[in-house]
């Protein structure tokens, strides 16, 4: 099976020889301006609505390398029935509190008009069959809101606590609206994002000023490195093909590779500016 789809990638290397173009933007990932803590992270919730915040809370920080380990009391009441005795973390901790508070949900209703086409039709005659008139529907558009405010300490020992205050809002609209759940978990995601910022990996997108062959782009981005090095060895020469071989192996996170061909193309071609830059950004991983 392994051999036929390597075949059937060959054979649509070769055939497809009519080259279309496309950008391509790399990104990579840099640490985040700010450590939060060494330590790792329990958080708690100080509220009912608390908990929807701590959930997603806990999971953008596992995202972003932080360690989290959970909470004493749940612990404690897990265990509670095989009468354990006190339970306490074996190393040092860094704790967050969270709560929410939400209003009620408001509700009000818009009468909206949308125009429509109606139609009438004959099929017992044989030409002009149908007839059609402008006409327009009626309905009620209800839309609910419902906002809130979301409350965050972090505490480190030796340090002052800090504390973020930050507003969430949800809305749904329709006939029959659905309910605020999945907008409140992105404007809560969002929220901690923004807040977080500083303490959060860094997702850098760079699109260079520069085309590449789109069949190899698109066998990059589904990280199909050895097909994507295939097609641009039959197809591309001069400069491109330094420059995208070097993206392949930048793509791959291979930084030593992409400097090669990035500095040979320097050496070979005239576009020296580009290739420079491609230069100064994978010397940032090697140095590392």
């Amino acid at each position: 099976m392994k051999k036929l789809l390597c075949i059937n990638i060959i054979l649509l290397l070769f055939s497809y020889s009519c080259t279309n173009t496309r950008k391509f933007t790399i990104t990579y990932k840099e640490p985040s301006a700010k450590i939060l803590t060494l330590k790792p992270i329990i958080v708690r919730s100080l509220n009912k609505s608390g908990n929807h915040v701590k959930s997603i809370l806990i999971n953008e920080l596992k995202n972003n390398g932080y360690e989290i380990i959970q909470d004493i009391e749940i612990t404690q009441n897990l265990t509670k029935p095989f009468r354990a005795s006190q339970i306490s973390p074996t190393k040092d901790f860094s704790e967050v509190f969270v709560s929410m508070e939400l209003d009620h949900h408001k509700e009000h209703n818009i009468l909206q008009t949308t125009k429509v086409r109606l139609s009438y039709c004959n099929n017992l005659v044989e030409k002009n069959k149908c007839t059609h008139r402008p006409g327009s529907v009626r309905w009620q558009n209800t839309i609910t809101r419902r906002s809130g405010k979301i409350y965050i300490t972090i505490l480190n020992a030796g340090e002052d606590p800090v504390e973020i205050v930050t507003a969430v809002a949800a809305e749904s609209s329709g006939i029959i609206p659905k309910f605020t759940n999945v907008a409140l978990s992105k404007s809560i995601r969002a929220a901690i994002r923004n807040e977080f910022k500083p303490y959060f990996i860094r997702t850098i997108t760079v699109t260079p000023d520069i085309e590449i062959d789109k069949m190899a782009a698109d066998f990059i981005e589904d990280k199909l490195f050895a097909a994507a090095a295939m097609r641009i060895d039959h197809e591309e020469s001069g400069y491109k093909y330094y420059y995208s071989m070097g993206l392949i192996e930048e793509s791959r996170a291979n930084y030593t590779g992409a400097k090669m061909y990035y500095s040979e193309g320097e050496l070979n071609t005239g576009q020296k500016e580009l290739f420079a830059d491609s230069i100064k950004r994978v010397n940032k991983f090697i140095n590392k």
